[in-house]
């Protein structure tokens, strides 16, 4: 059972000017109200759910603080598009403090290619939580198993050395 929700509200879904190209270039800001109660409770990372009305997704994700101060939660364009926004679009924001912000929800394609060689388990063993999140994602985006299991192959040959 999950957590209940702790904070809802309507957001925008913008681009950050200063990211060109790549990953997380997408954001939805967190209202100064909600910021100000996650900063007293010190959450630094949250899950909740993304939705445009068309859609929705689960996430989880650490909040990201701005030069100004200001909070917002990053998202890239996978997210977006399971979700049915695009930039410009009002979403709806369910967050709550995420229990465990270390917890790396492996893919099943990737845990079973870990099992099997010893070398990649202990080397992903020494990755952080954030690194090991990164390759899971990648691998667990893929929409085919053949191209999940490719993807944690790739994953196993990157980490090891």
């Amino acid at each position: 059972m999950s957590a209940p929700t702790q904070h809802a509200f309507p957001a925008p879904v913008l681009r950050d000017p200063e990211t060109e190209a790549g990953y997380m270039r997408h954001y939805v800001p967190i209202p100064v109200q909600v910021a100000d109660e996650l900063d007293a409770l010190g959450v630094t990372h949250v899950e909740g759910t993304l939705d445009a009305g068309s859609g929705a997704c689960s996430f989880r994700r650490a909040l990201h603080r701005q030069p100004s101060g200001a909070l917002r939660l990053k998202f890239g364009e996978g997210w977006l598009r399971d979700a049915g926004a695009v930039v410009g679009t009002i979403v709806h924001l369910e967050l709550r403090k995420d229990p465990d912000p270390s917890r790396v929800d492996v893919p099943d394609e990737l845990a079973t290619v870990l099992a099997q060689d010893a070398a990649a388990f202990e080397a992903w063993s020494q990755l952080s939580p954030s690194r090991q999140k990164t390759y899971a994602y990648h691998v667990r985006r893929a929409k085919q198993s053949s191209t999940r299991v490719r993807r944690a192959l790739s994953v196993v040959g990157e980490i090891v050395v």
